[in-house]
Protein backbone atom coordinates (compact mmCIF):
# COMPACT_ATOMS: atom_id res chain seq x y z
CA UNK A 1 0.00 0.00 0.00
CA UNK A 2 1.58 3.45 -0.97
CA UNK A 3 -1.02 5.63 0.87
CA UNK A 4 -0.83 4.47 4.69
CA UNK A 5 -3.33 6.44 7.41
CA UNK A 6 -0.75 8.26 8.89
CA UNK A 7 0.28 9.27 5.42
CA UNK A 8 -3.31 10.34 4.02
CA UNK A 9 -3.93 11.78 7.36
CA UNK A 10 -0.49 14.39 6.71
CA UNK A 11 -1.73 15.21 3.08
CA UNK A 12 -4.97 16.22 4.04
CA UNK A 13 -3.91 18.66 6.60
CA UNK A 14 -2.12 20.07 3.97
CA UNK A 15 -4.19 20.14 1.18
CA UNK A 16 -7.53 19.84 2.59
CA UNK A 17 -9.82 16.83 3.84
CA UNK A 18 -10.54 14.33 1.36
CA UNK A 19 -7.44 15.34 -0.87
CA UNK A 20 -4.55 13.72 -1.28
CA UNK A 21 -2.63 16.08 -4.04
CA UNK A 22 -2.61 20.17 -4.11
CA UNK A 23 -5.07 22.61 -5.27
CA UNK A 24 -8.49 21.20 -3.49
CA UNK A 25 -11.51 23.16 -4.92
CA UNK A 26 -9.98 25.37 -7.13
CA UNK A 27 -7.85 23.13 -8.81
CA UNK A 28 -10.76 21.36 -9.72
CA UNK A 29 -12.52 24.00 -10.92
CA UNK A 30 -9.72 24.74 -13.02
CA UNK A 31 -9.59 21.44 -14.47
CA UNK A 32 -13.83 21.37 -15.15
CA UNK A 33 -13.72 25.66 -16.49
CA UNK A 34 -15.66 25.03 -19.60
CA UNK A 35 -16.79 21.31 -18.89
CA UNK A 36 -20.96 21.30 -17.43
CA UNK A 37 -21.70 18.06 -15.56
CA UNK A 38 -25.06 18.80 -15.23
CA UNK A 39 -26.76 15.60 -15.05
CA UNK A 40 -23.53 13.31 -16.62
CA UNK A 41 -22.53 10.34 -15.29
CA UNK A 42 -18.68 10.97 -13.86
CA UNK A 43 -16.17 8.36 -13.67
CA UNK A 44 -13.06 9.33 -11.78
CA UNK A 45 -9.86 7.07 -11.96
CA UNK A 46 -7.80 7.16 -9.07
CA UNK A 47 -10.54 8.39 -6.70
CA UNK A 48 -8.50 8.17 -3.15
CA UNK A 49 -10.20 9.71 -0.53
CA UNK A 50 -13.27 10.83 -2.46
CA UNK A 51 -13.09 14.82 -2.21
CA UNK A 52 -12.72 15.04 -5.80
CA UNK A 53 -16.18 13.34 -6.25
CA UNK A 54 -18.14 14.98 -3.47
CA UNK A 55 -17.41 18.26 -5.25
CA UNK A 56 -18.09 17.14 -8.43
CA UNK A 57 -22.02 16.35 -6.83
CA UNK A 58 -22.10 18.97 -4.75
CA UNK A 59 -20.49 22.06 -6.37
CA UNK A 60 -20.93 20.68 -10.24
CA UNK A 61 -23.91 19.07 -10.49
CA UNK A 62 -23.13 15.82 -11.67
CA UNK A 63 -25.88 13.52 -11.67
CA UNK A 64 -23.94 10.57 -10.73
CA UNK A 65 -20.19 9.94 -9.79
CA UNK A 66 -18.14 6.31 -10.07
CA UNK A 67 -14.82 6.67 -8.21
CA UNK A 68 -12.32 3.87 -8.49
CA UNK A 69 -9.01 3.31 -6.73
CA UNK A 70 -6.97 0.54 -5.94
CA UNK A 71 -6.22 0.67 -2.27
CA UNK A 72 -9.05 -0.60 -0.23
CA UNK A 73 -8.65 1.47 2.87
CA UNK A 74 -9.12 4.97 0.59
CA UNK A 75 -12.24 3.03 -0.58
CA UNK A 76 -13.54 2.31 2.86
CA UNK A 77 -13.03 5.93 3.99
CA UNK A 78 -14.26 7.50 0.65
CA UNK A 79 -17.34 5.76 1.11
CA UNK A 80 -17.66 7.04 5.10
CA UNK A 81 -17.13 10.32 3.77
CA UNK A 82 -20.29 10.33 0.88
CA UNK A 83 -22.14 8.35 3.37
CA UNK A 84 -21.88 11.09 6.09
CA UNK A 85 -23.14 13.60 3.53
CA UNK A 86 -25.93 12.28 2.08
CA UNK A 87 -24.24 11.77 -1.18
CA UNK A 88 -24.39 8.28 -1.05
CA UNK A 89 -26.90 7.65 -3.66
CA UNK A 90 -25.28 9.72 -6.47
CA UNK A 91 -21.40 9.34 -5.42
CA UNK A 92 -20.13 5.41 -5.32
CA UNK A 93 -16.59 3.93 -5.17
CA UNK A 94 -15.66 0.69 -6.41
CA UNK A 95 -12.34 -1.20 -5.42
CA UNK A 96 -10.93 -1.83 -8.98
CA UNK A 97 -7.40 -4.15 -9.72
CA UNK A 98 -4.93 -2.60 -11.96
CA UNK A 99 -6.04 -2.76 -16.04
CA UNK A 100 -9.51 -2.38 -17.96
CA UNK A 101 -12.04 -1.38 -15.94
CA UNK A 102 -15.24 -3.49 -15.54
CA UNK A 103 -17.68 -1.17 -17.00
CA UNK A 104 -19.38 -1.44 -20.49
CA UNK A 105 -18.53 0.47 -23.27
CA UNK A 106 -19.70 4.20 -23.35
CA UNK A 107 -21.10 4.18 -19.86
CA UNK A 108 -19.96 7.60 -19.44
CA UNK A 109 -20.23 11.13 -20.17
CA UNK A 110 -17.11 12.08 -18.71
CA UNK A 111 -13.64 10.48 -17.88
CA UNK A 112 -11.71 12.36 -15.21
CA UNK A 113 -8.64 11.87 -12.64
CA UNK A 114 -6.80 14.01 -10.12
CA UNK A 115 -3.03 13.57 -9.72
CA UNK A 116 -3.69 9.77 -10.40
CA UNK A 117 -1.96 8.83 -13.82
CA UNK A 118 1.21 9.23 -12.07
CA UNK A 119 1.25 5.94 -10.66
CA UNK A 120 -0.42 3.76 -13.84
CA UNK A 121 2.68 2.51 -16.11
CA UNK A 122 0.61 1.98 -19.44
CA UNK A 123 -0.78 5.25 -19.90
CA UNK A 124 -1.24 4.16 -23.52
CA UNK A 125 -3.54 1.28 -22.42
CA UNK A 126 -5.03 3.66 -19.90
CA UNK A 127 -6.13 6.26 -22.47
CA UNK A 128 -7.67 3.57 -25.00
CA UNK A 129 -9.47 2.60 -21.73
CA UNK A 130 -11.24 5.62 -21.37
CA UNK A 131 -12.33 6.31 -24.88
CA UNK A 132 -13.75 2.97 -24.40
CA UNK A 133 -15.56 4.15 -21.27
CA UNK A 134 -16.91 7.57 -23.09
CA UNK A 135 -20.16 8.12 -24.87
CA UNK A 136 -19.81 9.37 -28.76
CA UNK A 137 -18.89 13.53 -27.81
CA UNK A 138 -17.75 12.30 -23.90
CA UNK A 139 -14.71 14.47 -22.47
CA UNK A 140 -11.72 13.53 -20.91
CA UNK A 141 -10.09 15.51 -18.10
CA UNK A 142 -7.00 15.29 -16.43
CA UNK A 143 -4.55 16.22 -13.78
CA UNK A 144 -1.45 14.65 -13.97
CA UNK A 145 2.62 15.16 -12.89
CA UNK A 146 4.39 15.28 -16.16
CA UNK A 147 7.84 15.40 -16.57
CA UNK A 148 10.78 16.53 -18.88
CA UNK A 149 12.37 13.97 -21.02
CA UNK A 150 15.41 12.65 -18.77
CA UNK A 151 13.59 13.92 -15.56
CA UNK A 152 13.95 10.16 -14.11
CA UNK A 153 17.75 10.17 -14.58
CA UNK A 154 17.76 13.64 -12.43
CA UNK A 155 20.05 13.82 -9.06
CA UNK A 156 17.09 16.72 -7.82
CA UNK A 157 14.31 14.25 -8.90
CA UNK A 158 15.42 10.89 -7.56
CA UNK A 159 16.38 12.57 -4.41
CA UNK A 160 12.88 13.95 -3.91
CA UNK A 161 11.33 10.62 -5.17
CA UNK A 162 13.49 8.60 -2.84
CA UNK A 163 12.01 10.04 0.07
CA UNK A 164 8.08 9.83 -0.42
CA UNK A 165 7.88 6.15 -0.73
CA UNK A 166 5.58 6.59 -3.53
CA UNK A 167 5.83 5.21 -7.36
CA UNK A 168 6.05 6.93 -10.40
CA UNK A 169 5.94 6.84 -13.91
CA UNK A 170 7.63 8.98 -16.03
CA UNK A 171 5.88 10.78 -19.19
CA UNK A 172 6.40 13.77 -21.15
CA UNK A 173 4.00 16.28 -22.53
CA UNK A 174 4.67 14.97 -26.41
CA UNK A 175 4.26 11.21 -24.85
CA UNK A 176 0.74 12.02 -23.25
CA UNK A 177 -0.16 14.02 -26.09
CA UNK A 178 0.69 10.86 -28.37
CA UNK A 179 -1.21 8.39 -26.50
CA UNK A 180 -4.07 10.40 -26.56
CA UNK A 181 -4.37 11.03 -29.91
CA UNK A 182 -3.40 6.98 -30.39
CA UNK A 183 -6.43 6.14 -28.43
CA UNK A 184 -8.21 8.28 -30.53
CA UNK A 185 -9.31 11.62 -28.86
CA UNK A 186 -9.46 14.29 -30.83
CA UNK A 187 -9.39 18.42 -29.79
CA UNK A 188 -6.34 17.84 -27.36
CA UNK A 189 -5.39 20.15 -25.14
CA UNK A 190 -2.99 20.25 -22.51
CA UNK A 191 -1.83 23.27 -19.97
CA UNK A 192 1.38 23.34 -18.13
CA UNK A 193 0.27 24.32 -14.56
CA UNK A 194 3.89 24.58 -12.87
CA UNK A 195 3.98 28.33 -12.59
CA UNK A 196 1.23 28.55 -10.18
CA UNK A 197 2.12 25.19 -8.70
CA UNK A 198 5.74 26.18 -8.08
CA UNK A 199 4.18 29.61 -6.14
CA UNK A 200 1.69 27.58 -3.91
CA UNK A 201 4.51 24.84 -3.49
CA UNK A 202 6.65 27.93 -1.43
CA UNK A 203 3.42 28.79 0.18
CA UNK A 204 3.34 25.27 1.60
CA UNK A 205 6.80 25.09 2.38
CA UNK A 206 6.91 28.02 5.00
CA UNK A 207 3.86 26.92 6.55
CA UNK A 208 5.37 23.62 7.08
CA UNK A 209 8.63 25.18 8.17
CA UNK A 210 6.43 27.57 10.81
CA UNK A 211 2.98 27.69 11.90
CA UNK A 212 2.13 24.55 10.90
CA UNK A 213 4.89 22.08 11.99
CA UNK A 214 3.59 21.54 15.98
CA UNK A 215 0.23 21.02 14.50
CA UNK A 216 0.58 18.41 12.19
CA UNK A 217 3.21 16.83 14.79
CA UNK A 218 1.04 16.77 16.93
CA UNK A 219 -1.57 14.90 14.54
CA UNK A 220 0.79 12.24 12.63
CA UNK A 221 3.72 12.99 14.98
CA UNK A 222 7.41 14.83 14.51
CA UNK A 223 8.66 11.79 11.69
CA UNK A 224 5.63 12.60 9.62
CA UNK A 225 5.91 16.05 9.81
CA UNK A 226 9.20 16.15 9.04
CA UNK A 227 8.85 13.83 5.88
CA UNK A 228 5.90 15.97 4.44
CA UNK A 229 8.15 19.29 4.92
CA UNK A 230 11.21 17.42 3.18
CA UNK A 231 8.49 16.24 0.16
CA UNK A 232 7.59 19.80 0.11
CA UNK A 233 10.96 20.99 -0.50
CA UNK A 234 11.87 17.74 -3.24
CA UNK A 235 8.99 18.77 -5.19
CA UNK A 236 10.02 22.49 -5.06
CA UNK A 237 13.45 21.65 -6.60
CA UNK A 238 11.85 19.33 -9.43
CA UNK A 239 9.54 22.22 -10.55
CA UNK A 240 12.15 24.93 -10.57
CA UNK A 241 14.28 22.70 -12.34
CA UNK A 242 11.61 22.47 -15.06
CA UNK A 243 11.47 18.73 -14.52
CA UNK A 244 7.84 18.18 -12.65
CA UNK A 245 5.27 19.49 -14.93
CA UNK A 246 1.97 19.58 -13.34
CA UNK A 247 -0.49 19.58 -16.50
CA UNK A 248 -4.39 19.57 -17.29
CA UNK A 249 -5.39 17.26 -20.48
CA UNK A 250 -8.22 17.18 -22.27
CA UNK A 251 -9.78 15.62 -25.27
CA UNK A 252 -13.39 14.38 -26.63
CA UNK A 253 -14.39 11.40 -28.27
CA UNK A 254 -15.87 12.05 -31.59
Amino acid sequence: MQYPKAFTDALQFVWGEGFLSPGGPEEVAEMLHGIDLSGKRVLDIGSGLGGVDVLLAQAHGAAEVVGVDVEAPLIEEARARVAALGLSDRVRFDLVTPGPLPYPDAAFDVVLSKDALVHIPDKAALFADAFRLLRPGGVLAVSDWLWARGAGESAVVQDWVSRLGLVFTYTTPDEARAAMAAAGFVDLRLEDRRAGLQTANRAEIAYLAGAGRVELARIVGDEMAAARLASAVGRQAALDAGALIPTHLFGRRP
